[in-house]
């Protein structure tokens, strides 16, 4: 909880904040600033009459004018513009959806009727063959017969073979010829366009697996005959799967989708029973492709996006937008593709949604985008004798994408309507409070030291150009100050926003001196604008050398450089920073020395003198003129190891207490035992020569050992 300083009253009228690290300026005991039960850091209150404190009224949470105009036209205007885009697209979603759902059911019902209409003709062609073949069947095995074959091939355009079959294994058969039947059979005439051939049915002579005869005939235009040949034949059709099905179950049967051998693509078989009474005689058979249904699906898209497939109950593709994909390829060998061949992780999904819900309407999402879809899956009548299952799915951004867009482009023309609104109201406002904004930021620049910004347009407004002109004269004056004061204290004052009083403190400090040898000699030698560039050249050298490793420049004496470590903001390492920093003052004072050799001006060398001990360091002076440095022995002897340095030849000469310190990290050497006048006691002195395995080639400078 804050505390009061023990010279003021309990019932402050405005509070006096006491910052971490400083006393009250009334010089009154207060508690350990900063300090509280939970270990954060709070303020604590200082005297109430103390005039050298600040007073600080906490100011309340506040908006500024550009924010509160802004802030209170979006709770007006942008609510209103949001309902009314929310509700247009609500109503909008609603009508489409409904258009949606119409149109699937449109696409699933016509996928259907067509997959309907594709067998419909077929079947009515097999069953009039199936009942001629039972009133006669000595009739098919007539070369007359292949005439009627012809015709019904002929019936529909998509019948790729028509036969039948009978008990004995006699089979006759017309097919039509393409490219791909020519390539499968190189004695297949090249102007061939239609096939007929028929297989010898089983003797006693030939019994079920031997070789037959297969008498094949090839017509250019029907019937004219441009070839035939015989060609041995070993296999037995009533093996086939849609001959055994019909067989079986005395009724139609269509079998799995197969590819054809001669052309490679996937055919359809139908076999329809030729039944005399009970008596299974044979069957009349037709193989159909489904490259019209494959058409019509890919011309009759529920959606630009959408997939729409045929398939039966073993997942075997029968139609597919795109024909390529009812096909795969095994060991060199094509073969009826599946649902699970596709890899389509839509088909996919909307299967397991019917399987789950068993629904004719699906609805489901995939990928990690999120995507929405829509589905429909219809059976295919099942007096096929195999049921097949149209599957439609479309992504619903393709019904309500256009929807979607409008909306988006609804949002973006009301959000450049707010933009535009808000520039105008911005430019309005911000020509108010822009000088006021300026000097907010140079004066917040100003009190982190930061003297580079300025206030460049000075405002026409007159209390703001005082205000100005005032935050100008304050820079200016900090900077002055930060000239003169360590850098750290300056931060210090203007942190606590109190006045610099008189007051020190004993530290344990690290104090750096340096001088210019045989600098009086120089000095009249040389004319004096010259000297001062040098002089200044080396002290930049100096100087930045110790601000580099966190030093603090205690001021400029003559030709010497006075510096310490460890205040006022302590320093971590501050006795190895230290050797750092003057070996870093003596490497850039050697390279002035090797410029002004090349120019042939006069050269001058550095000694400097490092020491570490406790000294009294604070604001010391009078009331009315201050100085923030270090007294006490340890100076003393800081400024006698630079002198040591001229009788023993040396660069920088350090105390025992800093060889103590940093031992196993520096390179020097012994030099010898020193005293100081007027103190008792003697000291090693030290030659600092480097920093051990340093790799910065301003602190590995064996040369400078003696």
């Amino acid at each position: 909880m804050p505390k009061l300083c023990n010279r003021g009253s309990s019932a402050p009228t405005a509070s006096r904040f006491y910052f971490p690290g400083l006393t009250c300026p009334c010089r009154s005991t207060v508690p350990a600033p900063g300090a509280s039960p939970a270990g954060k850091t709070v303020p604590v209150l200082i005297h109430q009459n103390c005039d050298n404190a600040l007073t600080i009224v906490p100011p309340k949470l506040k908006l500024s004018l550009f924010s509160s105009i802004c802030l209170l036209f979006i709770f007006i205007s942008v609510p209103a513009l949001i309902f009314i885009l929310l509700y247009s697209y609500a109503e909008n979603s609603k009508n489409l959806n409904q258009m949606l759902d119409a149109a699937l059911t449109r696409a699933r019902d016509d996928s259907v009727t067509i997959a309907t209409s594709l067998l419909d003709p077929v079947i009515s062609t097999l069953r009039i063959v199936a009942e001629l073949a039972a009133s006669d069947p000595s009739y098919f095995r007539t070369e007359e017969s292949r005439n009627l074959l012809y015709r019904a091939l002929t019936s529909v355009d998509y019948i790729d073979a028509f036969y039948t079959s009978f008990e004995d294994g006699y089979h006759r058969v017309v097919t039509r010829i393409d490219a791909d039947r020519r390539r499968s059979d190189f004695r297949i005439p090249a102007n061939a366009n239609w096939h007929s051939s028929y297989i010898d049915a089983y003797t006693n002579a030939i019994l079920p697996g031997a070789t037959r005869w297969r008498h094949r005939s090839f017509f250019e235009t029907w019937p004219k005959v441009i070839l035939e040949y015989d060609s041995p034949f070993t296999a037995d059709v009533r093996t086939l799967t849609h001959y055994v099905g019909a067989k079986r179950n005395r009724a139609l049967d269509v079998a799995e989708p197969t590819i054809n051998p001669d052309t490679g693509y996937p055919v359809l078989s139908i076999g329809y029973p030729i039944l005399k009474g009970d008596e299974f005689l044979g069957f009349a058979a037709a193989n159909i492709t489904v490259g019209t249904l494959s058409k019509y699906l890919d011309a009759h898209k529920v959606s630009p996006n959408g997939k729409m497939l045929v398939i039966d109950q073993a997942g075997h593709i029968i139609a597919h937008p795109d024909p390529s994909k009812g096909v795969r390829s095994v060991n060199g060998k094509r073969v009826v593709a599946t649902v699970a061949d596709l890899g389509d992780p839509v088909i996919d999904n909307a299967l397991q949604e019917r399987d789950v819900s068993r629904a004719g309407r699906l609805e489901f999402t995939v990928g990690p985008e999120g995507i929405d879809y829509i589905a429909a899956v219809s059976v295919v009548p099942v007096s096929f004798g195999n049921e097949w299952m149209a599957v439609i799915v479309a992504p619903v951004d393709d019904f309500i994408g256009g929807l979607k867009k409008i909306s988006r482009n609804l949002a973006v023309l009301i959000s450049a309507l707010i933009v535009v609104e808000l520039l105008l109201v911005f430019v309005f406002v911000r020509r108010i409070t822009r000088p006021l904004t300026a000097v907010t930021e140079e004066i917040r620049q100003v009190q982190a030291l930061n003297f580079d910004q300025h206030i460049g347009r000075r405002s026409v407004i007159r209390e703001i150009y005082n205000l100005q002109s005032a935050a100008d004269l304050l820079a200016r004056s900090l900077r002055s100050l930060s000239a003169f004061v360590p850098v750290g204290v300056v931060r210090q004052l203007v942190d606590s926003g109190r006045s610099l009083t008189l007051g020190a403190e004993s530290r344990f400090l690290t104090i750096f001196f340096s001088d210019l040898e045989n600098f009086s000699t120089v000095a009249e030698s040389v004319a004096p604008d010259e000297l001062m560039k040098q002089v200044s050249l080396y002290f930049e050298a100096v100087a930045g050398a110790i601000t580099d490793e966190k030093g603090t420049i205690d001021k400029f004496i003559g030709d010497s450089v006075m510096a310490f470590w460890g205040a006022p903001n302590p320093v971590e390492d501050q006795v190895y920073r230290a050797c750092a920093g003057a070996l870093r003052a003596a490497a850039r004072v050697e390279r002035l020395n090797e410029q002004w050799a090349r120019e042939e001006r006069p050269q001058m060398r550095v000694r400097i003198g490092l020491h570490c001990a406790d000294v009294v360091v604070g604001n010391i002076g009078s009331s009315d003129r201050l100085n923030y440095t270090v007294m006490g022995d340890g100076v003393n002897v800081a400024s006698r190891l630079e002198g040591l340095n001229k009788e023993f030849k040396t660069t920088i000469c350090v105390s025992d207490s800093v060889h103590n310190a940093v031992a196993d990290r520096v390179i020097d050497r012994p030099i010898k035992t020193v005293s100081v006048k007027g103190r008792q006691g003697t000291f090693m002195a030290y030659e600092l020569i480097a920093i051990r395995n340093a790799c910065d080639p301003e602190l590995t400078q064996p040369e400078r050992a003696n």
